[in-house]
């Protein structure tokens, strides 16, 4: 066997165990488009060029017919290369948005690192079927001085503000008034900017779905922002389009 079809077989080897890790990323842990507007693709392509390093070129570089010990050192670059793949695995899935939080006028992607778990409710709804992260209604307090105590800590005081702070948070059902308040008729954008009409209309076709049954709101993330569509109706998110919808 010749150094390059060692090169060869680990090249499929490594490809086949990305697209494995990058298919569970893209449709299950970063969904529609919760993938852009966590920038997790950089991290993604960080990991393709260690895969391929430790991979397909070392195991290349290394193996010389007949060496005493090269099964040995076959063996480690897999076993670095695999441990490599399970490890990112590890970190994406505990970053991934676990909450799609509205907050006054927006949705916010959070994972479940950004916030103190031991403060949620378990009466909050489970996810709508459809739409991965647990949807979450943050509600500003009524109380004047509660209000008042928590502008002075997110503005004075550099705490997070109610999108990162369960003690604040409600069901999304209750806060589906509100949220078809602050959302958009969707057809406002076929009349819009090029990307977001093409975007819309791209979606309503591949749907077979009307603008005027549809509402969007901004979809804030780590890395960018995206849009949530709602139905009018029961103001439930029905998708998420990677176009910026402020």
């Amino acid at each position: 066997m010749s150094r390059f079809r060692v090169f060869q077989l680990r090249l499929l080897a490594s490809a086949a165990l990305l697209l494995l890790l990058f298919s569970v990323v893209r449709l299950f842990w970063y969904p529609g488009a919760y993938f852009a507007v966590s920038g997790v693709y950089k991290q993604l392509l960080v990991l393709a060029a260690v895969v391929f390093v430790v991979g397909p070129v070392l195991s290349a570089f290394v193996f010389k017919p007949g060496k005493k010990g090269l099964a040995f050192d076959l063996r480690v670059l897999a076993g670095v290369e695999l441990l490599a793949v399970v490890i990112a695995g590890v970190l994406l899935f505990q970053r991934q948005p676990h909450f799609a939080v509205f907050a006054v006028d927006r949705f916010e992607a959070v994972g479940r690192a950004e916030v103190d778990l031991g403060k949620l409710q378990t009466a909050l709804d489970t996810t709508r079927p459809g739409h991965t992260p647990r949807l979450v209604y943050a509600k500003l307090p009524d109380d004047p001085d509660v209000f008042s105590r928590l502008i002075d800590e997110t503005v004075f005081y550099g705490m997070a503000d109610i999108d990162r702070r369960p003690e604040f948070w409600e069901s999304y059902t209750n806060g589906v008034p509100e949220i078809k308040k602050a959302a958009r008729p969707l057809d406002e954008l076929l009349h819009g900017e090029d990307e977001k009409r093409r975007a819309v209309a791209s979606w309503l076709d591949s749907t077979d779905s009307v603008a005027a049954d549809y509402l969007y709101l901004p979809l804030r993330g780590k890395a960018g922002d995206a849009m949530i569509i709602l139905h009018a109706d029961i103001g439930f998110p029905v998708a998420t389009l990677s176009v910026d919808a402020w």
